[in-house]
């Protein structure tokens, strides 16, 4: 799987309601100051050079990309472009040059089906969208920006309608696994955090969508871990892994396209 970070930066930092875990813009600075060439925002030419060298690599497996980066508020644009027009713009180019060779992935915001089938004209075949944490009130205060500028039921309304504009299984929203745990305000027992999560999983997966998650690590200049939050104990993952893969099977659910084979060690 090919991660292509297009856009290094994330616009809820501009109004201080980034994401609580997210270390996105402080991680750019850090960049730039060891590397005084490194650039947030990435041209088309720059991809399209790296997936060349990439596809005439003899050792390459990939058979996915991802196009992904920070967000961009429709009400402020990124030089006059909504989020949808800058990662289209990746997407055309990406698919003009290479069509067919990866399976395509994007990771943006819940957008509406309107916006959703301009990703898809573009090339898109699998939509991310990071919802990363169930509980209501966790949302709220985990996720200022997202709560503010669409909300959490319209997140979760517009993922189980872009179903309908990718298909059944190629809705992949994502959790941060062990995030429900942070201090000050996450859960205080391992088994209440596993509950809530699931009940997200559940959800989604009722609905042909694959949710999956990522894991939480207290990234140091981010808000929570600034107040020195540690990762989750083994215990959450263990459980949530089971959990995850109970409703996989319970739902007869196929193994999300873009991750290579399934089964123990590699899955």
């Amino acid at each position: 799987l090919i991660y292509l970070a297009v856009f290094r930066m994330c616009q809820y930092f501009e109004n201080h309601t980034e994401c609580a875990f997210c270390d996105m813009n402080s991680n750019y600075v850090n960049q730039k100051k060891a590397n005084k060439g490194y650039s947030a925002v990435k041209s088309a030419e720059d991809i399209l050079s790296a997936l060349s060298i990439i596809e005439s690599s003899e050792d390459s497996e990939a058979g996915a990309y991802t196009l992904t980066g920070g967000s961009i508020i429709d009400d402020l644009k990124f030089n006059g472009d909504t989020e949808i027009d800058f990662y289209v713009r990746f997407l055309e180019a990406v698919e003009e040059k290479f069509r067919g060779r990866w399976l395509s992935k994007v990771v943006v915001q819940a957008h509406t089906v309107e916006n959703l089938r301009r990703l898809k004209k573009a090339g898109a075949s699998i939509y991310h969208t990071n919802f990363e944490v169930w509980d209501k009130d966790l949302f709220e205060k985990i996720c200022p920006g997202k709560a503010r500028f669409i909300g959490r039921n319209e997140w979760v309304k517009r993922i189980v309608d872009a179903v309908q504009v990718f298909g059944e299984y190629r809705v992949i929203p994502n959790f941060v696994a062990g995030v429900e745990l942070a201090k000050p305000f996450g859960f205080e027992t391992v088994d209440e955090a596993v509950n809530s999560t699931a009940e997200g999983l559940e959800f989604f997966m009722s609905r042909n969508v694959i949710p999956r998650y990522t894991t939480w690590c207290p990234e140091k200049t981010s808000r929570l871990g600034k107040i020195g939050n540690s990762a989750a104990p083994l215990e959450y993952y263990v459980k949530m892994l089971s959990k995850w893969h109970e409703l996989h099977y319970k739902y007869n659910m196929p193994v999300p396209e873009g991750y290579g084979a399934a089964g123990a060690g590699r899955f």
